[in-house]
């Protein structure tokens, strides 16, 4: 008896002992957390046997967009088989791109030293399917500039990649090793402002995943840089204080090249300043002289100035302005009269004969351009030789000493401005070019 009793207390200690090192417990299989797993896999669930009872599972299906985020949630129904989660549809459970919950409901039961304990304890684990590899493309074009590739992201890292670009180009691919969720695509022979399209014709995820259907992204490289020159090219009487300054369609990336890029021509001491991140302006350190031509000379090209989205300027480019002189010339129609200005103090009159009423001259700023001491003129119905001291301010139409006219102060001309050869001498040898002609009434 003794032995007998020694036995069965030896045998309730083993199970005293075998319950607290392997304590009864729920199996979910995979287990929590499992990633890549496929259709083809099985959702199994036990308790430990002899001890414990499944009293329910419930699942639910999380389907997810290519980024992670949720779509669509959904229960699904079903019942254990022989230890399987089979849904009620008889489909496969395990679906792609789809993150699934799992909760099992099961009372186990453990020996102790009172007898045998019975608890309910519910046991979950978050299970995510593969991910079908699918490149981020967007509705809107890419940009790529100049000198740089086109970046494929995935969202998932991928194994291989096949693709075509049209128009056609020469290009390569490479997987980034350090990141292979990205594919690069360098291509050759390709300018600013165009269009393409990329179609990723296959891939393959390193989860053996494949992509389902070919996608397209549409491709565009940068439209080209443009700058607006102030003064603008040709503007005249521009003041002595002026700072030149120039304007870009996007904010400039590497301002730093400016100074190498820009040239102002006569040279000039002075500095290049950044008012803003898309305009510069040059400061002189002395005034323009009046009169001066002025000519500011900009470098283009993919190695001069960028803009944010790295577009540049096709070619080099240039603008050229004249500083308003301390000379003025004014033409009154109505009086007929020419009235010299000296940094604006009346210094001469004199009278004239301008276009008559079939051929006037036409009103507006100007400045003269050219001089001739001697010029044939000729236009229709008339040929006038040796016309002394021209100024040309305006196309054809000029100021002019006029030697066949008996009479001045009355409109007679074909357009130009007439003067007596003493007056239209001292205004030749007066007028330095650039001088600001007015005509008005």
């Amino acid at each position: 008896m003794l032995i007998a009793a020694i036995a069965a207390a030896f045998a309730i200690l083993g199970l005293l002992v075998f319950g607290a090192v392997f304590p009864p417990s729920v199996s979910i299989s995979p287990t929590d957390g499992s990633i890549d797993i496929s259709s083809d896999d099985l959702l199994k669930i036990s308790a430990s046997s002899y001890r414990g009872e499944i009293l329910g599972v419930t699942v639910r299906q999380t389907t997810l967009d290519p980024m992670g985020a949720s779509i669509e949630e959904r229960d699904i129904e079903g019942s254990l088989v022989n230890g399987v989660f089979i849904p009620a549809s008889g489909d496969s459970l395990f679906e792609p791109d789809s993150l699934y919950d799992v909760t099992v409901e099961a009372k186990l039961k453990n020996l102790s030293l009172t007898g045998i304990e019975s608890k309910t304890v519910t046991e979950t684990a978050t299970l995510r399917t593969v991910i079908t590899p699918v490149p981020l493309f967007t509705e809107e074009a890419q940009i790529v500039e100049i000198g740089k590739p086109i970046v494929v992201e995935f969202n998932t890292p991928i194994e291989k990649m096949s693709y075509d670009i049209q128009p056609a180009v020469t290009s390569t691919m490479t997987i980034d090793e350090e990141n292979p969720s990205r594919a690069v695509i360098s291509f050759e022979g390709y300018q600013q402002e165009q269009q393409f399209e990329l179609t990723v014709t296959s891939a393959t995820a390193k989860n053996g995943a494949a992509l389902p259907q070919p996608l397209t992204q549409k491709i565009a490289t940068t439209t080209p840089l443009k700058v607006t020159f102030v003064p603008g090219d040709g503007e005249s009487a521009v003041s002595p204080s002026e700072h030149p300054s120039l304007t870009f369609t996007e904010a400039i990336r590497n301002p730093e090249l400016a100074e190498s890029m820009l040239t102002v021509e006569p040279a000039t001491l002075g500095t290049w300043e950044w008012a803003e991140a898309d305009r510069v302006e040059f400061k002189p350190l002395e005034p323009w002289q009046q009169g001066q031509q002025v000519t500011i000379r900009l470098k283009g090209g993919p190695d001069a100035l960028r803009g944010s989205t790295g577009s540049f300027l096709r070619e080099d480019v240039n603008s050229t302005f004249t500083v308003k002189p301390s000379k003025m010339i004014d033409v009154n129609l109505s009086t007929q009269t020419v009235m010299l200005y000296d940094n604006d103090t009346l210094v001469r009159t004199m009278i004239c004969s301008s276009g008559s009423q079939a051929t006037p001259s036409l009103t507006g700023t100007y400045s003269v351009y050219a001089k001739a001491e001697k010029l044939d003129m000729r236009g229709e119905g008339y040929f006038a030789p040796d016309v002394p001291w021209v100024l040309m301010f305006n196309g054809d139409y000029t100021i002019h000493g006029n030697y066949w006219a008996t009479s001045f102060g009355t409109p007679s001309s074909h357009g130009c401005v007439g003067l007596p050869l003493n007056e239209a001498e001292y205004l030749y040898n007066w007028t330095p070019i650039g001088t600001i002609v007015s005509i008005h009434y």
